[in-house]
C-alpha cells in the first residue's frame, strides 16, 4: 500500500468439510484473516508467493521467507495458508488453524550431540537484521565471540582496521557488494582465513568462487556447528 490504504484483520471459526481447494481435511478451523487495499499480485506472483526466498522486494529489502515460514507452520498444525489476489485489487491472506479437541502429548526432544569447534573469533555478516540477530545469538550459544557488520564494505573496514578473525560467515545477497565479492577481497589479503557463505540461492548469479564452502539457508543450530567444525580446529 505505497500510498496508504486499509489493513482489516479478522478472526472466525468456520467448519470445512474436505475442502479440497483449500487443502484441510474435515474438521472445525480457527480463521486468522489479513486483507489489504494495496498493489496486489498478478497469477505468475501469486503462484510463487510462499516459495522460499521468492522476493518481489529489492535486495536487502526482503528475504521472501516471511509467508513460507507461516505457509511451512500452519501445514506442520494440520491447517493451511490460502491467499487472494489480483492486481490493483489488493491482498487476503487467510490462515487457517485447526482447533484442538484435546491437549497435546508432552514431546520429548531428541538428544542430538553437536560437533563443536573450539571457541573462535568469527566475524559474521548479513544485510537482514533479523537473520543477524537469530545467527549471532546461535554462534554465541556455541561459544564463540562474535563481532557483527550489516555490510560487506563495513566487514572490510574492520578487516583493514587491524581485525584478523578466526572464521568470516557471510551472507551472499547484499546491496553495494555480495558475499562472493567479500570473499575475494578478504583472500586478497589473509589468504588462508576460512570462508563460509551463507546463501538461500541455489546458484550465485554466475559468481565463481574457488574452494569457498556454503551453507544453505534457513539452517539450524547443527547445521552451523557441523560446518564451523569442519573449518576450524575441534573443541578437546
Amino acid at each position: 500500500m505505497l500510498s496508504g490504504g486499509v489493513l482489516t484483520i479478522g478472526l472466525s471459526l468456520k467448519d470445512v468439510h474436505d475442502d479440497q481447494q483449500i487443502g484441510v481435511s474435515s474438521g472445525r478451523y480457527l480463521v486468522l484473516s489479513v486483507q489489504d487495499t494495496g498493489v496486489g499480485m498478478d497469477t505468475e506472483t501469486l503462484a510463487r508467493a510462499v516459495e522460499p526466498f521468492f522476493s518481489t522486494k529489492a535486495v536487502g529489502k526482503g528475504t521472501g521467507l516471511g509467508l513460507s515460514m507461516v505457509f511451512g507452520l500452519a501445514q506442520q498444525s494440520g491447517g493451511a495458508l490460502r491467499l487472494e489476489s489480483s492486481p490493483s485489487s489488493g491482498t487476503t491472506v487467510m490462515l487457517y488453524l485447526r482447533i484442538a479437541t484435546k491437549a497435546p502429548a508432552v514431546a520429548r526432544r531428541a538428544h542430538v550431540t553437536l560437533t563443536r569447534s573450539a571457541p573462535a573469533r568469527i566475524l559474521f555478516v548479513d544485510d537482514d537484521p533479523l537473520i543477524a540477530s537469530s545467527t549471532v545469538s546461535l554462534l554465541e550459544d556455541l561459544g564463540h565471540h562474535v563481532i557483527e557488520a550489516h555490510s560487506a564494505p563495513e566487514a572490510l573496514g574492520l578487516i583493514e582496521r587491524g581485525l584478523v578473525p578466526d572464521l568470516l560467515i557471510t551472507d551472499h545477497a547484499m546491496p553495494g557488494m555480495t558475499g562472493s565479492e567479500l570473499a575475494r577481497e578478504v583472500r586478497r589479503r589473509h589468504s588462508r582465513l576460512p570462508i563460509l557463505l551463507a546463501t538461500g540461492f541455489a546458484e550465485l548469479e554466475g559468481e565463481k568462487v574457488a574452494d569457498l564452502p556454503r551453507l544453505s539457508k534457513p539452517y539450524t543450530l547443527d547445521q552451523l556447528a557441523s560446518e564451523i567444525a569442519r573449518l576450524l580446529p575441534q573443541e578437546q
